[in-house]
């Protein structure tokens, strides 16, 4: 019973994580930086809606390599995580590279967000081919709904648009506690097209979705945390949340990794691949599930590093935290409790 309930304050834990925004700043109000921020948002959005997506994407290629020339340290930070999906140095060339794609791409997924809303149905069909949408149906067939799991590649946001038409809608966790205008504006854009977004401290409503046999999305690639599910990712020793493969256990929904790559053309495709079962908060049991969705995201990855737009370190970075993962890991594979684990 107390590991249960240490296991249920460790979810609680992981939603509190999934919020990455910087501290409220004291005295109310919204912060300046969150106005222009959101004034500058709608600017380019009126600009990018005002033009054929045939132009947009070549310039927002050329501001995603202007922002890699401009993003000083945060470069190193790249090549760093791109270096171990691609098993290379982090100064090798073919990492630096795939690091200016992965800004590119960046960039033309923000001007793609800026432009869901005009989507139709329709058109958001052809931007985006899902392989085999039917897997939600097959993953939500016990009626206990689904926990989508996926990385930062592609669009997620664009897979929501183009289920509409197979009368799917997506619920997807976010943070609303800064930037609060500009999180309004997005979440309402994205209601348009099937995609609910639900605020990080709501937890009773990503229960809600379960319960009505719904579809949450959840990012697992949020970088190592001490305390959270150790797991080999691409060859080396890091963490994914622990919040998934929980609620999976509390819930009975299956766990589904997604990706959705872009092509050369600018289109997508996405697939669901097989969906995973976690059925306790037993720490083996957690480890196992979380394990085998971070081969299924891995692999995605190590296929194109450089559509994996992550600006966050996901690995350890100091020696003692490497030396932590590693011990966590091992102390998982051998079914002990990782969290007892101090290296």
């Amino acid at each position: 019973m107390k590991q249960a309930t240490n296991r249920g304050l460790l979810l609680v834990r992981y939603l509190h994580l999934v919020k990455r925004g910087e501290p409220a700043e004291s005295g109310g109000g919204e912060r300046k930086r969150e106005l222009l921020t959101y004034w500058l948002y709608r600017a380019g959005e009126r600009v990018i809606n005002a033009l054929p997506r045939g132009l947009v994407m070549p310039a927002a290629a050329a501001v995603g390599n202007i922002a890699y020339d401009l993003a000083g340290p945060k470069r190193r930070l790249i090549h760093d995580n791109l270096a171990h999906p691609m098993r290379l140095d982090p100064d090798d060339g073919r990492v630096k590279a795939a690091a200016r794609r992965a800004f590119r791409n960046y960039a033309k997924y923000l001007a793609d967000m800026m432009r869901i809303s005009e989507l139709s149905p329709a058109a958001a069909a052809e931007l985006v081919r899902v392989e085999n949408p039917e897997v939600l149906a097959e993953a939500r067939a016990e009626g206990k709904g689904v926990l989508v799991c996926t990385i930062h590649v592609g669009g997620m946001d664009l897979i929501g648009a183009a289920l509409q038409v197979h009368g799917e809608a997506l619920h997807v966790v976010a943070d609303d506690s800064t930037y609060g205008r500009l999180y309004d504006h997005l979440s309402a854009e994205r209601a348009k097209q099937g995609i609910v977004v639900i605020g990080w401290r709501n937890l009773r409503g990503l229960f809600k979705v379960l319960r009505g046999n719904g579809s949450l999305v959840l990012f697992c690639d949020g970088g190592y945390r001490r305390g959270d599910v150790p797991v080999e990712l691409c060859g080396e020793a890091t963490t994914f949340p622990l919040g998934p493969a929980t609620l999976a256990a509390k819930t009975g929904a299956p766990l589904l990794p997604v990706w959705c790559r872009r092509n050369r053309d600018d289109r997508f495709d996405a697939r669901g691949l097989p969906f995973v079962h976690c059925t306790s908060t037993e720490p083996a049991e957690i480890y196992r599930a979380t394990q085998a969705v971070a081969d299924a995201l891995g692999e995605i990855i190590a296929e194109d590093a450089g559509q994996w737009y992550m600006f966050r370190p996901v690995w350890p970075q100091t020696d003692a935290d490497r030396a932590q993962a590693r011990a966590a890991l091992a102390a998982a594979r051998r079914g002990e409790d990782w969290t007892k684990i101090s290296a």
